[in-house]
Order: structure tokens, then C-alpha cells, then sequence
């Protein structure tokens, strides 16, 4: 009888934590799925404590064996409860919390949403979110989360945070490789990651390890007789560091700050737009193309990608932190090149002219004592507007630009987000002033979005202890341009990567691709912000080492292929975020597909 009160008694508190308890869904779901950083605030200072930055494990990264370690030793009825295991928890009550009762459901529910705070309120807080990440999850997606979140100390300093870098850190494989006596030391090291290190204590870890196999032997998972030589499997040394996101984490962290004096001393989360599927791939792909262009003199690059919200879904800010510890994607300013025309074409465009309208590409015709050259140094006389912005020519730009007239150029750049103020026209429209990947990407993704400016962010919100949801960013937009302006706009930038444009690379499959290149004076910058169909825009930048020059890098070279090879395997889960759909496992949107 005391069992069965204990049993009601928990299920009237979630019941009634259910419907009172507030919850962001999406903030709900960022703790458990994309990068989080945990952080600590004390009065005016806050600092990391790591991030939890990688995707989640795929269920063929999870052996069998390791996954029944860990029910067996951490949660034996995890098959047949909703999260809340009411007989251990009850057991956890009854003996004034001295024995464990939770569930790995309630452990992940601590980890990422509700802290570790010794309070009652706490506990029933991560009874709550057990059984809503139970509701809405399957027993082998909560096995998958809770592996690829859980905490596995800490490798010279560096937070090991999930399996996958567990298994890399102390063994120097990759999880699905695991072996028995590998998945119970790791397993073994859960209960106190600090305390049951191998390498620091291995005769500790060796005997919670066997007690590791003797619940699985319990539990039915192990045979009686079989022999698991766990001090053969013991690691001697540590094989490599978790690979770390420095300028994701310093990008937070910069945000974050920003609003500290909101938030009350302790720990909190730091809740992230990142899509860590998108995130893999632009590193992925960011290093791999930057590598082939160092004999052609790029030793920086960065890439920025937004969503219609100006949330940012990947954001590669260097290539090497180590080297340098600037964002190149959010605090570096660049001359924009040519990708600063738009800011002439949608002056234009409001101004009356058309994609058919006649411009002089002729020195000539000019007014004034600056007169440009086009990189080729052919002037082709009187051509379309359209013809003209496809093929980036400097001329007839400047021409259109003093037929429009240079301070309502300015206005525009101001409007769009090129420049932080009104800046001389002149200097506008060819790129010749300085911003940021995260503005001039920013203003594409207005015209990919009907004239909506949104200010980029990658801080979506911060939890505080008990799931408390302390700070929320709402998206920051104003109108830039008018919707059938900015639709004037894309049709223009469409032409820009077909052929006979300056960016046919950035063309893939599965997706229209639209954008503008941009090569700056002696090579130093190489530009192209673009977007696909689905309206997730991405900017990507490339240049030489400070004070040096490239090789005949353009736009339309590294960048517009970068652009490419970053996109296409995205294409779904891109349309997903745009179209509301549901994921398909065999879509991208569970696994990642090398281009």
C-alpha cells in the first residue's frame, strides 16, 4: 500500500506539473538536440563550462552491449516506465533522497534543462521534463540523446561531453567500434565522471566496471560464464582531445553577456539556433575547400548561415583558433566587393527601373573624376540592367548608381544592413566599405525573404535552474525594402549563378540557387552570399594571411563552390525548416551525407 501511495502521489504531482508548468516546445527541444553551453555566473563575471556543441549519435553509432550496459546499471525498468520510474523514486523519497531514483530520462532532464540544484522543486521539475522527453520520444531516441549529452569528465582540462568523443577520447575509436569491456569502463564512469576516471583511478574504475557486467549478468544481458577482461581494455593514456567549436562558444558567450545582468548567480544554459547537422557540414566542407586553395593563397574563410528569422543555423568563424581567436563570419570587417551592388540594383529598382532598363557600360558616359574599369577591361556600350549585375561589371553599376543617385544608394545600404550608417555612396557601390559576413549575408536573406530585415543571433534563449526559461530572444526585424522589390530583386540574383553569370558553381541539386560574388582590389577578399529557394541564406568569405594576397581566388571560385557543396546535402532538411515537415530518417534530417 505505501507503494501504490507513493505511485499516486507522483502521478497526481506530474499530472498537475503538466498543466501548470511552462514550456517553450522549442526551447524544449534546442536543450536536448542542438549546442548548448553551460555556463556559470557569479555577480558580473560568467564563464564557460563546456559545450555540448557535437549532433546527436545516429542509433548505428550506439553497439547493442553498451546500450545494455547502461540500462542495466543506470535504469533496469527503462523499457516499461514513461520516464519516471515511481518504484525508485519512491525508494529515493522514503529514504530522504540518500538512494538514487532517477531514470536516465530524469538524468538527461538534469543535464540540459534543469540543473542540479539540491532542491525538491528541482526533482519534480525533472520529473516533469522525464516524462514530456519520454512522451515525445522513443526509448531508442532517448538512449540516443542521453548518450550524446551525458558528461564523461574532463580530458587535460577539456570538457568530454557524449560518447562520441568518450569513445575518441579514451580509447581513439569511434563509438559503434566499442567492445564490451570498453562500453561497461565508459558506462562504469557515469555515476562520477570526476571520481571514476581511468586514468587517474583505474583500480576504481576497474571495480565499478565489474559491477557493471554483474548487473548485466542480472539483467539477462550477459551470459553467466562469459569472461570480459576489463583491465586488457583499460586506457593507459588519453588517444586525442574532443574537437571544440572556439568561435561558436565565443559567439555565445559574447551574447550572452550582453544580457548577463538579467540573470540570477549559478548555472544556466545557453540555448543555441545552431543546427548541428548544418553545423557539421560547414566545417566540413569550409576546411576541405579552404586545404585545395592554399597553394592559391587563402589561409582564412568563414561561413555564416540564417534562417528567415536572421537565426543563425551554422557559423564557421575561422579556420584555425589556435592562429586566431577573431570571428571572421561576425567581428571581422571586409570590403564587400561587388556583393555591395545589390544595395544600387534595389535603389534602382524602387526608383522605377527594371531587369529590361538600357545602362551604359562605357567610361565615357560617366560624370565625375572617378571613373571604375571593369576586371575583364571590355566596355560593352548600352546592355540590360539585368545583364549588367549578372556579369558584375563595375561600369555600368556606377552608371546606374549616378542616375539613381549616390546618397539614395546610401540610404539603402544604411536600410539593408551594409553599412552602420549613412556612408558616402561612392564607396558603396563597389564595395569599396567595410562590414561583416553576418550583415551582407543578412541583407540577402532580406531579399530572399520579401524585404524582412532580421538582426542575426545565435543566443536563442538561457535556462536557469528548474527548467526556468530567464531569458528569451525574439527575433528583431523592420522593413527594408517592399515585397515586390525585393521579388525584383531575387529574379535578378537568379541570373547571377546560371551560366554566363559569375557564379554558375553555386549552382546544385535539388535547389535554384541565387547570389551575387564578390572579388575586392589586389585580391584580398573573395565573397558569395546567396541563397536557395527554400530562403536559408548563407554567406561565405575567403582571403589570404593579414597584410598578403591571393592567387586568382574570386567569388565565383572557393566561395560559390563552398556555397554549393554546403547546400546540396541540406536540401531537405533545409525545406523541412521552411515547410514545417516532419523528418524522415532516410532524409537528412537524422543522418549526414557526404558530398
Amino acid at each position: 500500500m505505501r507503494w501504490l501511495a507513493v505511485f499516486l502521489a507522483t502521478l497526481v504531482c506530474v499530472s498537475v506539473l503538466l498543466i501548470l508548468y511552462p514550456v517553450d516546445s522549442r526551447a524544449f527541444h534546442a536543450a536536448l538536440k542542438q549546442p548548448l553551453l553551460i555556463v556559470e555566473k557569479s555577480g558580473t563575471q560568467v564563464r564557460a563550462v563546456g559545450c555540448i556543441c557535437g549532433p546527436t549519435l545516429r542509433q548505428d553509432e550506439i553497439p547493442g552491449h553498451l546500450a545494455q550496459a547502461l540500462i542495466a546499471t543506470e535504469d533496469r525498468r527503462f523499457p516499461y516506465h514513461f520516464g519516471v520510474d515511481p518504484l525508485s523514486l519512491g525508494r529515493a523519497i522514503a529514504s530522504g533522497g540518500r538512494r538514487g531514483g532517477s531514470t536516465l530520462a530524469m538524468q538527461l532532464s538534469k543535464n540540459t534543462i534543469t540543473g542540479n540544484a539540491p532542491t525538491y522543486f528541482r526533482k519534480y521539475a525533472e520529473v516533469f521534463f522525464a516524462t514530456r522527453i519520454s512522451l515525445t520520444h522513443s526509448k531508442n531516441d532517448v538512449i540516443r540523446l542521453y548518450l550524446s549529452r551525458v558528461n564523461f569528465g574532463r580530458a587535460r582540462g577539456v570538457p568530454v561531453f557524449g560518447l562520441r568523443d568518450a569513445a575518441g577520447a579514451y580509447f581513439g575509436i569511434d563509438p559503434e567500434q566499442l567492445s564490451l569491456a570498453q562500453s561497461a569502463i565508459l558506462v562504469a564512469m557515469i555515476n562520477a565522471p570526476s571520481y571514476y576516471n581511468p586514468l587517474r583511478r583505474p583500480d576504481a574504475v576497474k571495480q565499478r566496471a565489474e559491477l557493471v557486467l554483474a548487473r548485466m549478468r542480472d539483467a539477462g544481458y550477459l551470459e553467466n560464464g562469459k569472461r570480459v577482461d576489463i583491465a586488457a581494455a583499460m586506457p593507459r593514456q588519453l588517444r586525442r582531445l574532443p574537437e571544440r567549436d572556439r568561435h561558436l562558444e565565443d559567439q555565445i558567450m559574447r551574447e550572452l553577456r550582453e544580457v548577463a545582468g538579467e540573470l540570477p548567480d549559478g548555472r544556466l544554459f545557453a540555448l543555441s539556433t545552431i543546427d548541428p547537422i548544418a553545423q557539421v557540414q560547414a566545417r566540413r566542407v569550409i576546411t576541405r575547400e579552404a586545404k585545395k586553395y592554399i597553394g592559391r593563397g587563402v589561409e582564412r574563410a568563414a561561413l555564416i548561415s540564417l534562417d528567415g528569422k536572421g537565426r543563425m543555423l551554422a557559423m564557421v568563424g575561422g579556420l584555425n583558433y589556435g592562429r586566431s581567436t577573431w570571428n571572421h563570419a561576425t567581428q571581422a570587417r571586409r570590403q564587400a566587393a561587388s556583393t555591395a551592388k545589390i544595395a544600387t540594383y534595389l535603389a534602382a529598382l524602387e526608383a522605377g527601373w527594371t531587369a529590361n532598363s538600357t545602362v551604359q557600360d562605357d567610361r565615357a558616359a560617366l560624370t565625375g573624376r572617378f571613373r571604375p574599369r571593369n576586371s575583364d577591361y571590355r566596355y560593352l556600350g548600352q546592355i540590360p540592367l539585368w545583364d549588367c549585375l549578372r556579369q558584375s561589371r563595375n561600369v555600368c553599376t556606377y552608371w546606374l548608381a549616378q542616375q539613381v543617385g549616390f546618397a539614395k544608394v546610401s540610404e539603402m545600404a544604411e536600410r539593408i544592413g551594409l553599412t552602420e550608417g549613412r556612408e558616402p555612396g561612392a564607396s558603396v557601390v563597389l564595395g569599396a566599405s567595410e562590414t561583416s559576413l553576418a550583415s551582407v549575408t543578412a541583407a540577402y536573406d532580406a531579399v530572399a525573404h520579401d524585404g524582412m530585415l532580421y538582426h542575426p543571433y545565435v543566443l536563442r534563449g538561457v535556462l536557469g535552474q528548474n527548467g526556468d526559461m530567464l531569458y528569451r530572444r525574439w527575433p528583431r526585424s523592420e522593413r527594408a525594402v517592399m515585397p515586390e522589390i525585393a521579388r525584383a530583386m531575387r529574379a535578378l540574383l537568379a541570373r547571377v549563378t546560371m551560366p554566363g553569370g559569375t557564379a554558375p558553381a553555386a549552382q546544385f541539386r535539388g535547389a535554384a540557387a541565387f547570389g551575387k560574388t564578390g572579388t575586392s582590389q589586389e585580391n584580398r577578399d573573395a565573397w558569395f552570399i546567396g541563397f536557395a529557394d527554400h530562403g536559408i541564406a548563407t554567406g561565405i568569405w575567403a582571403g589570404p594571411a593579414e597584410g598578403r594576397q591571393m592567387n586568382g581566388v574570386a567569388g565565383g571560385d572557393m566561395p560559390a563552390k563552398s556555397f554549393a557543396f554546403f547546400n546540396v546535402n541540406l536540401v531537405e532538411r533545409f525545406r523541412g525548416y521552411v515547410e514545417r515537415r516532419d523528418c524522415v530518417p532516410k532524409d537528412y534530417c537524422r543522418d549526414l551525407n557526404r558530398p
